[in-house]
């Protein structure tokens, strides 16, 4: 027979047990698998699909640059002006300010104040030869380089160039919103997680399960860009180039959080051990 002791001492340490045996929150473990997962993928479109500075280095690398400079160089030459005018240097600027313009939401707006007066130092010296006045061709040329800048800036500014401006501003709004209530949230739960001494715990399977479904959306962005190339054969090499370097730089983002997961993991499995001890 077990004294009254010895069955108080037995309770007492199955009362211990339970109450240092951690609880799980499935609830707990969901949302935030959908919050982790949220702020990751609103960073990785931040820093690449819509970020100017990543798709600015994505066109300098494509056809998509020397595109645009067809069209500026076509309406140069309707107006005389020969194409040598535009040097590479000139020829990226312009590529950099019309990308810039379109992710701040504005119309396209090129500068080629350099360009009509690269002609206009041109045809000075030209003119000059002949002993014509160079005050007759900086006239000329001024008269018609607002008229230029004005053709070319229209015909850039497409209907479907205006859709994707607004598609793009709207996108980033989102894009922004979503990644501070994300940090937000995520901030709360892990105050939270911290005071109820079951951080590792929950963060532990938090992060394995985003890591999982982070890894399986970047896969799928970068298929759906792959796909959507493929719609539009002349932008395809360029799609194909841009779902790369996505896949490439999300990756970066995504391994951060994997490594963070198995620290998690790695520290449960030690305390285990030195518990058992």
């Amino acid at each position: 027979m077990e004294t009254r002791s010895a069955i108080r001492r037995k309770q007492q340490e199955k009362l211990s047990s339970s109450s240092e045996k951690p609880h799980r929150h499935p609830l707990t473990i969901v949302w935030g698998t959908i919050l982790v997962v949220l702020l990751m993928l609103s960073l990785m479109l931040n820093q690449t699909l819509l970020n100017a500075r990543f798709v600015n280095h994505e066109i300098s690398r494509s056809n998509l640059s020397s595109t645009l400079m067809e069209t500026v160089n076509s309406n140069l030459s309707q107006y005389g002006i020969s194409t040598t005018a535009l040097s590479d240097k000139e020829a990226n600027k312009l590529v950099t300010q019309a990308v810039d313009q379109v992710y701040s939401g504005k119309e396209i707006n090129l500068n080629l104040q350099p360009v009509i007066n690269n002609v206009g130092n041109s045809a000075s010296q030209t003119a000059a030869r002949y002993g014509i006045s160079a005050e007759v061709t900086n006239s000329m040329t001024s008269g018609v380089s607002d008229e230029v800048a004005s053709a070319i800036n229209s015909q850039l500014n497409t209907s479907q160039v205006k859709q994707f401006t607004s598609m793009i501003l709207i996108a980033k709004t989102v894009d922004h919103a979503v990644a501070l209530i994300s940090a937000i949230g995520l901030g709360i739960m892990i105050l939270v997680a911290v005071l109820r001494k079951c951080f590792i715990r929950s963060f532990s399977w938090i992060g394995l399960w985003s890591s999982l479904i982070t890894y399986v959306l970047i896969l799928g962005l970068g298929a759906l860009i792959n796909q959507i190339g493929s719609n539009y054969p002349d932008f395809s090499s360029f799609t194909a180039q841009l779902g790369t370097d996505f896949h490439s730089q999300a990756i970066g983002s995504w391994l951060v959080l994997l490594i963070f997961t198995v620290i998690l993991f790695g520290w449960r499995i030690v305390r285990g051990v030195l518990k058992r001890r």
